[in-house]
């Protein structure tokens, strides 16, 4: 009775596997294709992944230039702070400003310049004129 029903409704058996069938190369196509779009999709992620790779060295290799340059700055800095120790500081050069303006070095001479001027002098009180150059 089995066999007798596909046949009460119009199928033949014949019928029934032809459907099967085509029902199956369907199913396989839509497989076959799903299998070509996931590996479309695997080859994207692993594009994807090696540009995030490279990326992510640039950026590493960034990351250790900058730290290398703050290194650098805070060396040059802890260099400048510790010669700037050694500058005179502002109350030291006071009173070395008191000091020079105290003895006012723009009038001394030299003993070339002391010679001339005792010269001079001893010429003005004997009334003689001569010109003395060394």
């Amino acid at each position: 009775m089995e066999n007798a029903q596909p046949q009460q409704q119009g199928y033949s058996m014949q019928d029934l596997v032809i459907e099967l069938t085509n029902r199956i190369r369907v199913l396989e196509s839509k497989n076959s294709e799903l299998g070509e779009r996931m590996l479309v999709m695997n080859q994207n992620m692993i594009a994807e992944y090696k540009k995030l790779i490279r990326e992510i060295k640039s950026l590493e290799k960034e990351i250790d230039d900058m730290k290398n340059d703050m290194n650098n700055m805070k060396n040059i800095i802890k260099h400048l702070t510790d010669e700037a120790k050694n500058f005179a500081r502002k109350d030291s050069l006071k009173v070395l400003e008191k000091y020079i303006n105290l003895w006012n070095p723009l009038t001394f001479v030299t003993p070339k310049d002391v010679r001339r001027i005792i010269e001079e002098e001893l010429n003005k009180k004997n009334g003689k004129r001569t010109d003395t150059t060394d």
